[in-house]
């Protein structure tokens, strides 16, 4: 007897596998959900939650979804090894949550380390400000801190 969640697993190991093993050593790859779900024979929401769940910014990925055309999805794989700043405040400073202070705290020591010029610094620091995100405290925080990682990363990317 197959337990449910163990056969989830596996085709997600799969589907993470699959798509690693196409990318190769590229840092780049376009992928069809649909073509995905269709070769697994599965729902296009499963390619979803892999893509979610195992190709997350927190585990070195950027992606930029397409719409139409059966849905694709760009995903771009960051090194976070080459720069050990931005990947310990990606990995360990920010968390699920970050403050207005915080946030200005660590483009503060980006700037400093030559990481990040001035004008990203005020960029960054206005995308994240409490004015910019008008939301409850609790969401505002989580949110701030998707979008600093996000950016981060994109930073990262960048500067490649």
């Amino acid at each position: 007897m197959v337990v449910w969640g163990s056969l989830m697993a596996n085709i997600s190991d799969s589907i993470e596998n699959f798509i690693l093993d196409t990318m190769g050593d590229d840092d780049e790859i376009e992928l069809s959900r649909n073509d995905l779900a269709s070769f697994f024979s599965c729902a296009p929401s499963q390619i979803n939650y892999v893509l979610e769940t195992r190709f997350s910014f927190d585990r070195g990925f950027i992606k930029e979804s397409r719409r139409g055309g059966g849905g694709s999805i760009k995903l771009i794989r960051v090194d976070m090894a080459e720069d050990g700043v931005i990947n310990d405040i990606i990995l360990e400073s920010i968390g699920d949550e970050l403050s207005a202070r915080r946030a200005i705290q660590i483009l503060a020591r980006l700037k400093s380390e030559g990481v990040i010029a001035q004008k990203e610094f005020n960029i960054i620091k206005s995308a994240v400000s409490d004015e910019a995100l008008s939301l409850p405290v609790v969401l505002k925080d989580r949110l701030r801190a998707n979008i600093f990682k996000s950016v981060l990363l994109t930073l990262l990317k960048e500067k490649k």
